[in-house]
């Protein structure tokens, strides 16, 4: 009954209700679209990265972070891979072998970092065939693939013989010849000028390093948690290693998401300070309106409490009305931006090019969304509701029928 009454006295002043709920459509729709933009450019920065470069996490031998020397590399034992591998959560482990030395090609010499990757295994993890601009994969010994800003400062195509010297492990000469096979765009410039690659076996030959890597990448199942994950990991190995994830690997990247995500939130909260004075004010013109409606129906008998439950259902129906608008609007705008994503202009898609990142914006649209910016502006409709509650509960009769 009181649930009717609510609902009829919603559409006593339809101009009144249809603009309280047309606040509220319009706040949970600029805060879902401004949250889902935010979320889905750190989502893809992060899958960005995680893809193609550090993965989840990766186990090295302690101290290795720091130095990056292949002699504090990880001897790949049966039984540390049947650890890490058996380890649930785990969906892949991916050895590297990554070591510095010179590439030349004719009078040309360049630094370079070289890596030795299973690309069967890295296929899964950083998609490297999408990446191609030329030529294969290595498919034979000796085959290498370098960046295209290698290719460009040497001059050098597919087919062509490179020359790769440098320092192996535990001081051994690292030095041969290879045939480049592919050339890579990394998307990021700093990787195509300075990057390599060739197979984990190459590698390991030719820093006579066989058997070891310099770190043991995990790819996580994807309803791992990774703390959980790194923890698990951690408790079955000894302190000779180092089990680090990708946000103390790369805290820049965490910092500077954390960064823009409180400007993003300022952002919200500011829509959501005009949103409350919005309902306030709306819900303070509609007490003051029917204090006498009020004294009348207290007068003839209708119980305080009873009434204090009709004022508070009214501010949820007309709050339940707008958010369920708001996300109905909202929802297929991300849907349809998350499958078909936003890319950015020439100079912006350069410029997060240049950063290492996708110049591709897929909107954010897990169920944790919504949620949450529903379950604030109920909050905030609960805390409006009590300034009519609390003049009925002062409320005086006959003071309020004179007016």
């Amino acid at each position: 009954m009181i649930l009717k009454i609510a609902w009829r006295n919603i559409w006593r002043n339809k101009k009144r209700s249809v603009i309280t709920a047309a606040s509220i459509l319009i706040a949970v729709f600029l805060s879902l679209m401004m949250r889902s933009v935010q979320l889905g450019t750190y989502k893809s920065m992060i899958d960005n990265v995680v893809g193609s470069y550090t993965g989840y996490i990766q186990i090295h031998e302690n101290g290795y972070w720091d130095k990056r020397s292949i002699d504090k590399a990880v001897v790949m034992t049966d039984s540390l891979m049947h650890k890490v591998s058996n380890t649930k959560g785990v969906e892949a482990l991916l050895p590297r072998l990554e070591n510095y030395g010179l590439l030349s090609v004719g009078d040309l010499t360049k630094v370079i970092a070289l890596n030795g990757l299973d690309f069967e295994k890295e296929q899964k993890l950083q998609d490297i065939g999408s990446k191609l601009v030329q030529g294969t994969l290595p498919k034979k010994p000796k085959d290498i693939i370098i960046g295209k800003g290698v290719a460009s400062y040497f001059k050098a195509g597919v087919r062509d013989t490179v020359v790769f010297m440098g320092q192996g492990y535990h001081g051994m000469l690292a030095a041969d010849k290879f045939q480049v096979s592919g050339i890579l765009d990394f998307k990021n410039p700093t990787l195509n000028k300075t990057t390599a690659l060739m197979s984990l076996n190459d590698a390991q030959n030719l820093f006579s390093a066989n058997g070891i890597a310099t770190s043991l990448v995990i790819d996580k199942e994807n309803n791992a948690r990774l703390k959980s994950l790194q923890a698990a990991i951690s408790s079955k190995l000894d302190d000779s290693y180092e089990i680090m994830n990708w946000q103390e690997m790369m805290p820049e990247l965490q910092q500077t998401i954390l960064a823009d995500s409180i400007g993003g939130l300022l952002m919200v909260a500011i829509l959501y300070m005009i949103l409350i004075f919005g309902i306030f004010g709306t819900v303070l013109m509609m007490t003051q309106e029917r204090k006498y409606e009020f004294g009348v129906l207290v007068s003839i008998g209708m119980k305080k409490g009873k009434l204090m439950l009709m004022v508070f259902m009214e501010t949820i129906i007309l709050s339940l009305l707008g958010v369920l608008a708001g996300v109905l609007l909202a929802y297929p705008i991300m849907l349809w931006k998350h499958y078909d994503p936003l890319v950015l202009p020439g100079t912006e898609a350069e410029m997060m090019e240049t950063f290492g990142f996708s110049a591709e914006i897929p909107f954010y649209i897990q169920p944790d969304l919504p949620l949450v910016h529903t379950s604030l502006i109920f909050s905030i409709a609960l805390l409006v509701s009590l300034y009519p509650i609390a003049i009925i509960k002062k409320l005086r009769p006959l003071e309020a029928m004179r007016g």
